[in-house]
């Protein structure tokens, strides 16, 4: 797994804990975006990982990516990253960008994944406004080159968001739709340009995973030509309580100030280690016991998070 960014805020009510991964703390630097170019596959928040590839040979990422991009006017394939609603959910600056199947899962199966906020891309939205050299305009009775297609203009682009159940195989879908204009009334078609909620409780069992699913009304000899990208935000997730909250006294973490070797001692996790710009340093899997060699870093403050299922443990470390 690549970079870690975790925001959690975990809340105890009834008999589950709930948290949200809303993305805010994964990027530091404005209009930018973390494609898994520099690291190895999949994104971890833990307890959910966001599937991701990126192919060195010809430089492209399929399921997720991370992104703060605000530009939602430029059209084509080089604005791939950004949200059509201009930001993230509820005005936030970043959220997540998926392409080619892409998907999330739990790391337990007493994870729940509750919910999440879904929108356009500029990328697929103004290819459907508008356009382009691959697919066609919406409400149009023609395809990208000019010919007739057999819509009749009635064009759609939906996903189907699968939620399903690792441990007893339960599965089930839910339709929705990023783009309609087969209303009887013209005046009602739509390309979303805003963040809606997909709520999964109502799949009544527990959502481990969760797989996005594309389909278009403009279809070529090589499939679909409506970019198959969409966006994503505040991922819900929830657990019983029995999985105990990790706190701050769990943990040893010594010397601190530390000129050579830092020890962390607690329960098992993932712990990662970032400079004051957010630039990561070290990543590892924690059992018990670790140790992190400071002694070629340069002096300064150095951010420790130690992520498991049960909460994340931050600690601020002086070289």
């Amino acid at each position: 797994m690549k970079n870690v960014y975790i925001l959690m805020t975990a809340l105890f009510i009834g008999a589950n804990a709930k948290a949200q991964i809303d993305f805010e703390s994964s990027l530091t630097d404005p209009e930018t975006y973390n494609n898994g170019s520099e690291g190895p596959e999949g994104f971890d928040f833990s307890p959910i990982q966001l599937v991701n590839y990126y192919d060195t040979d010809f430089s492209y990422f399929t399921g997720f990516a991370i992104s703060n991009v605000t530009d939602n006017t430029t059209p084509g394939y080089m604005n791939q990253y950004s949200a059509y609603a201009g930001s993230g959910a509820d005005n936030s600056s970043t959220y997540a960008v998926a392409t080619s199947s892409p998907s999330f899962y739990a790391t337990t199966e007493q994870v729940s994944i509750t919910s999440f906020d879904i929108s356009n891309t500029t990328y697929a939205g103004l290819s459907m406004l508008n356009g382009d050299s691959f697919a066609k305009k919406f409400g149009e009775d023609t395809s990208a080159t000019g010919e007739i297609d057999g819509t009749n203009g009635e064009d759609f682009f939906r996903v189907w968001i699968i939620g399903e159940n690792m441990n007893d195989g339960s599965k089930d879908s839910i339709e929705f739709y990023l783009a309609d204009y087969r209303f009887a009334d013209s005046t009602e078609d739509y390309i979303l340009d805003t963040w809606e909620n997909i709520d999964l409780s109502a799949m009544g069992f527990i959502v481990n995973k969760v797989s996005i699913r594309f389909e278009s009304s403009d279809i070529g000899d090589f499939g679909m030509n409506t970019p198959a990208y969409v966006a994503i935000d505040n991922i819900n997730w929830e657990a019983p309580v029995g999985i105990s909250e990790t706190t701050q006294t769990d943990y040893q973490i010594y010397p601190n100030p530390v000129n050579n070797v830092l020890t962390i001692e607690g329960p098992s996790g993932l712990i990662t280690a970032t400079n004051i710009n957010g630039k990561l340093v070290t990543q590892r899997t924690h059992n018990i016991q670790s140790n992190i060699d400071f002694s070629k870093l340069p002096a300064g403050v150095y951010i420790l998070n130690i992520n498991t299922p049960n909460g994340t443990v931050k600690r601020r470390v002086i070289k």
